[in-house]
């Protein structure tokens, strides 16, 4: 055999071996290295017009809440973010912001979901009191959940569970304002 013929069959069976390995460890469940509680990462993906997995996060007090808390009650906006993340903050200040400050209906809440490992309370507080809504650390399964595995990812739920948007990147004011206000129709 040649050295390219050679080449070509250790490469191909390379790819081979890198996809069936990838396939066994998404597959596999494992443990959640701070929290030592199992992790299923056989998680299904939340699709728009599909009904959004009831979660439990904790404020930077520790006060939990659940998804079922707001259902039938208000409209949800995720916004899952990295605290480093420039193209998140310029998002935070110029869009929510102004939408959370200036058109905002009393019917909706907005969420920001640290996807940072490494973030603590005393970030959250300072970004919860800087900015005038909740940020949140949240957790590997539940951005696997709703495919936020970019930053910033926006999650709208309507008041009946039902996720109505799901977008990665940022947008303006004006074009979030419109998905929210298609979720509260």
């Amino acid at each position: 055999m040649d050295t390219k013929a050679l080449f070509a069959v250790l490469l191909v069976a390379g790819i081979l071996g890198g996809f069936s390995i990838n396939n066994y460890l998404i597959e596999e469940d494992t443990t959640d290295i701070e929290t030592e509680t199992p992790v299923n990462n056989n998680v299904e993906k939340v699709e728009v017009g599909s009904e959004a997995p009831d979660f439990t996060l904790a404020d930077t007090e520790g006060n939990q809440f659940n998804l079922s808390d707001y259902e039938g009650e208000k409209v949800l906006v995720l916004e899952f973010m990295n605290m480093n993340c420039g193209t998140c903050k310029s998002f935070e200040k110029n869009t929510m912001k102004s939408y959370c400050n200036e058109s905002m209906p009393e019917d909706v809440e907005v969420i920001s979901i640290t996807q940072t490992n490494n973030a603590n309370n005393d970030d959250l507080a300072e970004r919860t009191e800087e900015m005038g809504w909740e940020f949140m650390k949240g957790n590997e399964q539940m951005t696997d959940a709703f495919g936020a595995d970019r930053s910033p990812t926006v999650v709208i739920i309507d008041k009946d569970g039902i996720v109505t948007f799901s977008e990665s990147g940022s947008m303006s004011k004006s074009e979030l304002e419109e998905k929210i206000n298609d979720a509260l129709e």
